[in-house]
């Protein structure tokens, strides 16, 4: 199983987010650029600086804190040097429209708050077109790779590169060129309304082949398909290279972002096809068509017999689409076209098991400027997607002060407890109205024995109920309180030390209840009684014991008035 996992604590980016080396996953970055490329001698290109300045954009999202997928596109009007056979652009001196398109994985390495470097590795595609009517054209795939530094300045970045093009074919040709421009990393769950927050966001380990339900941000789409074109009439050249309908393949790649409803993806595909004119004298045989497409698609969400989530999407976007002639002398066998246009994309990710879907799209290009005219090409698709990766938000510690560090982290422990309360102060047996240390708390002058109305009752473990030796007990006090209708009690319960300090203060509560209940029962109004729970906060016995523990699960009776000038003694006693 591919797992690939770390921990990061990144800023969530604002409307023009942070351009510091990590971000956080699903993060969109758009940028454009000047630039200026030395092309290898073999393209019999003139050389000089002002031949070779161009200008582009580039688009792409982090799909982990450190590594970005990015495509850019750029154009360079150069001139021809030589007119040579191979490179076919036209007469010595004669305009060329260079341009390309490259795809690559960046990895960025921080070097404090602001600035990074960075290094990409990927693939290229370059082509030159002669001026109208003076020349041919050609294009070739190769690798590329990059080397940068990004400077960020509140939300924006200055971003400078040098690049290296590498095209195998024909002997191998290098070029090499530099970009600058600024960048910037637009958060869209600010522009479109996803709930964007300032507050740091910290992600759970990261993995890249666990369990998922639905698109995280960060996810990549990684995809195959197969397709059947309808090609326009007018998709070709000059009417005498047109390709016919037929059967293409393709892949895909893409990145969900920090709104996951929204993807960020490119495409592209191969149909080797025949021409509809090769009848004719001097037409190519066969014309092999291929197009890149980059779109923004938009993910509703939904379940259809599998409670996996799937997605209904619309997209839409920009492609070049080019055509490739073989066999013929009009078009000249290996020449081609191409031209640019919008593409939109209606289609189906069906989820059938864990972070693999059926995908199901039809596909619109349409190309307003090709030669003799316009053009639009209509695609069905169907395929399988992967869905690798994903930044899942972290479990944060509950506990307060912690609220900022995640559940996981050793850290997430809960605080030691708060020191009890100190039991409340001592009152006077005589007056409650004032404290045992008051000079005034001093016995009534005829001194009575109130064993029999002040001794405790006894409970058993986690019990309120009355038992007979605490019955007897109660038993009596009744004389005594029946001889001193004025007299009042404070029943005081008592729990022993097991159980929390709410559960244990309510267990006094129900004890001293019982204990009135009882009384009232047998005749003693019930005004004559104050209830107080002291729980667990004044044991009589300290020991951890069952028969410490006994002598702790008991009511206090407390005389608060007599009631009168003296205690009457009833007659039995």
């Amino acid at each position: 199983m591919l797992r690939r996992s770390w921990t990061v604590c990144a800023m969530t980016a604002l409307l023009l987010g942070g351009t510091a080396a990590a971000q956080s996953p699903g993060t969109l970055l758009v940028g454009g650029f000047a630039s200026w490329t030395h092309f290898d001698s073999k393209w019999g290109l003139q050389t000089g600086f002002g031949n070779s300045i161009g200008y582009g954009g580039r688009v792409g999202a982090f799909i982990a804190p450190n590594w970005n997928l990015e495509a850019d596109g750029q154009y360079i009007p150069t001139k021809a040097e030589t007119g040579t056979a191979y490179a076919g652009l036209g007469v010595p001196g004669g305009d060329v429209k260079g341009s390309n398109l490259s795809a690559r994985l960046v990895y960025s390495f921080p070097l404090g708050n602001m600035p990074s470097i960075h290094i990409g590795a990927g693939g290229v595609l370059q082509n030159f077109r002669g001026a109208e009517n003076a020349g041919g054209a050609t294009y070739q795939f190769g690798g590329n790779g990059l080397i940068g530094f990004n400077l960020g300045f509140s939300g924006v970045s200055l971003r400078v590169d040098g690049l290296l093009n590498y095209f195998p074919s024909n002997g191998g040709k290098f070029d090499f060129g530099a970009q600058a421009g600024l960048q910037i990393s637009p958060d869209l769950r600010n522009l479109l309304g996803g709930g964007a927050t300032s507050n740091p966001v910290m992600w759970a380990p990261y993995q890249w082949w666990d369990e998922m339900d639905a698109p995280l941000p960060g996810t990549v789409e990684l995809g195959g398909f197969a397709q059947w074109t309808w090609f326009d009439n007018n998709a070709g050249s000059e009417g005498r290279a047109i390709a016919q309908d037929g059967l293409g393949y393709g892949g895909r790649v893409g990145v969900f972002l920090s709104d996951p409803r929204w993807e960020l993806e490119g495409d592209g595909y191969y149909t080797p096809t025949t021409n509809e004119f090769a009848s004719q004298l001097g037409a190519p045989s066969d014309v092999n068509a291929h197009a890149f497409a980059m779109r923004l698609n938009y993910n509703f969400p939904f379940r259809f017999l599998t409670s996996r989530q799937s997605q209904f999407i619309i997209g839409a976007g920009g492609t070049r689409t080019s055509y490739k002639f073989k066999g013929g002398t009009t078009p000249p066998d290996g020449s081609y076209s191409y031209n640019y246009g919008a593409s939109g994309l209606v289609g189906l990710r069906l989820g059938i098991a864990n972070r693999t879907a059926l995908r199901f799209d039809g596909v619109l290009d349409y190309m307003p400027t090709h030669d003799p005219d316009a053009n639009m090409n209509i695609h069905v698709r169907g395929g399988l997607s992967f869905l690798l990766g994903g930044a899942r938000p972290e479990v944060m510690c509950t506990y307060a002060g912690l609220e900022s560090i995640p559940a996981s982290s050793p850290n997430c422990v809960a605080p030691p407890p708060p020191p009890p309360p100190p039991p409340p102060p001592a009152m006077c047996q005589y007056n409650s109205n004032i404290l045992a240390t008051d000079p005034n708390c001093q016995p009534p002058v005829a001194v009575v024995d109130t064993a029999a109305i002040t001794g405790p009752i006894y409970f058993d473990f986690d019990k309120s109920t009355i038992r007979p030796d605490a019955a007897a007990t109660l038993d009596r006090k009744i004389p005594w309180l029946q001889a001193n209708p004025g007299m009042r009690i404070r029943i005081e319960g008592n729990a022993d030390e097991r159980g929390s300090d709410e559960y244990n203060l309510a267990l006094g509560q129900r004890r001293a209840a019982s204990a009135k209940r009882y009384l009232v029962d047998h005749g003693i109004a019930a005004d004559r009684f104050d209830l107080v729970s002291y729980g667990e906060e004044r044991p009589v016995c300290t020991e951890h014991n069952e028969a410490c523990w006994q002598q702790n699960r008991r009511d206090d009776f407390r005389i608060v008035t007599i009631g009168s000038d003296r205690i009457v003694v009833p007659p039995q006693e």
